[in-house]
């Protein structure tokens, strides 16, 4: 499913409205009533709805949703956030139908709150559509009033298109919002909806057809889509009736330490679970029991010492005589020798690479690294992993353009991992996940994703489809494993162990 910004969206809506000639008013009943029957559907047995209608068009399919919801039988009033003449255009059509209805339309006061909620017969759901999707900036005034007032309330809250308040474009929350539990949004999803931080504010988002034809959407050029079933049914390849081992690629998966042996034993799990045909680990003699105890499958060069370093090059070049791919960096270490080794060994991979872990922090310490990366190369860090390689603090705060800007620069796969990991690629595309949930937040599930991209990419998958695939996987085997054990039992070979196609 596509992700849109606002202006991809406003655009749809002005080529609907003014190119195929359908009335703008018509766009806001039919998604007026799509939300009504959506609140109907999820909450059947409420009656009591207070609606908070800003003056624009949000506020305006908020006066649809009143209509339709008293036509129902519930019981509706209406806050209005600014006098009736601020109220333009459909929405001031909107005002003055709901206006031949017995439904209050209240201007807000300061004074007055507490008693309008007191008056319902039952505790309100709020519905906000107090604000679209064009603010960037701190509210300040009436609205922002408003939110406050009602924040701290125990009622449930609806929110039309988005919280109003959230930066519909960046993931960033730059203002306090009513924290909603379903966000019922037109046509496409945004990409606040998805984004973290602000998506942890809109609850369960449900898009609602509005009847924007398809033709319209796609003359928008959206490069940002959610990776859902969808994507997996596309991409996905069955195997052939006379496959063998061989038919499914190799792995050489690189890692371990004296101190993380168990990284690089998850991640060669991982890529076996996942699909791999064959996979060895190429790891120091300290990881040999915890590689095969977990991956008795998998195939393993040992190395002396406790960590790489440059004596083992030569082996490293006779282990990539085969391979499909190559995984790096689990459990591997930032010791200087295990520096000179990589310093060496990238300009040696001329495979896809999947680069991970001290591999990342590696990459991060000595930039001039970058120059020997391959091509294609995924890098899979975590926020702190990338707050090195990018020398930024607030990658939480505004994770898509950081995504985003580190792929495009570096020509780079970015799988930039958390709730609603990301896929950046090169060429501008950006993926959301929506698979996964908090009880992954476990060690070692990040190097089970290093294994699963491995597995995708030796199976001959190209890597700008293999990488959202991964990421996709790996997030529904943690809620696989979530429903069988709970988020608190989730770990990280239990999360290899549910990878399915």
């Amino acid at each position: 499913m596509l992700l849109s910004t606002a202006a991809q969206i406003r655009e749809a809506d002005r080529i609907q409205i003014e190119e195929k000639q359908v009335p703008g008013i018509l766009l806001m009943e039919q998604a007026g009533r799509m939300a009504a029957l959506k609140i109907n559907e999820l909450y059947p047995s409420h009656m009591s709805f207070l609606v908070l209608a800003g003056p624009g068009n949000n506020g305006g399919d908020g006066l649809v949703i009143a209509r339709y919801l008293h036509l129902a039988g519930k019981e509706v009033q209406v806050l209005l956030s600014h006098e009736p003449e601020r109220y333009k255009g459909d929405a001031l059509i909107n005002h003055r139908i709901l206006s031949e209805l017995p439904v209050p339309l209240l201007l807000y006061t300061e004074d007055d709150l507490d008693e309008v909620l007191a008056s319902f017969d039952q505790t309100p759901l709020l519905i906000d559509a107090l604000l679209g999707t064009g603010i960037r900036d701190p509210l300040r005034g009436t609205v922002a009033e408003i939110i406050g007032r009602l924040a701290t309330r125990p009622n449930p809250v609806i929110a039309i298109d988005l919280p109003s308040g959230l930066d519909a474009d960046t993931g960033e929350q730059i203002n306090p919002v009513l924290v909603a539990v379903h966000t019922l949004t037109f046509q496409l999803p945004k990409i606040c909806h998805y984004v973290t931080p602000a998506a942890n504010t809109c609850g369960q988002v449900h898009v609602l057809d509005i009847g924007i034809w398809p033709e319209v959407i796609d003359q928008l050029n959206i490069r940002r889509s959610l990776i859902t079933h969808a994507f997996l049914r596309k991409h996905y390849r069955p195997r052939n009736k006379d496959a063998h081992k061989g038919s499914y690629g190799h792995v050489l998966m690189v890692g371990g330490s004296r101190f993380m042996p168990g990284a690089v034993a998850l991640a060669t799990y991982a890529a076996s679970c996942a699909g791999a045909g064959l996979v060895t680990a190429f790891t120091p003699e300290v990881c040999r029991q915890s590689v095969s105890s977990l991956c008795p499958e998998a195939m393993c060069i040992f190395t002396e010492g406790p960590h790489l370093g440059p004596r083992d090059l030569a082996a490293f070049d006779a282990a990539l005589k085969g391979k499909s791919v190559v995984a790096l960096g689990p459990g591997i270490g930032t010791h200087p020798d295990t520096l000179a080794f990589l310093t060496q060994a990238l300009p040696m991979i001329q495979v896809p690479l999947v680069l991970d872990a001290d591999g990342l922090n590696l990459l991060a310490s000595h930039p001039e690294l970058w120059l020997s990366l391959p091509d294609p190369v995924i890098l899979t860090p975590h926020p702190g992993e990338m707050a090195r390689l990018t020398g930024r603090n607030n990658i939480n705060e505004r994770r898509l353009e950081a995504a985003e800007r580190l792929a495009q620069d570096r020509n780079v796969i970015l799988v930039l991992k958390g709730a609603g990991t990301l896929v950046a690629l090169p060429d501008g595309r950006t993926y959301v996940n929506t698979t996964g949930n908090p009880g992954m937040a476990s060690g070692g599930s990040g190097d089970v994703l290093t294994g699963i991209l491995a597995a995708c990419l030796a199976q001959g998958y190209p890597a700008e489809v293999a990488a959202p695939l991964g990421v996709f996987l790996h997030g529904k085997a943690g809620d696989l494993a979530a429903q069988q054990v709970g988020m608190e039992g989730v770990t990280a070979r239990r999360i290899a162990e549910g990878v399915r196609w």
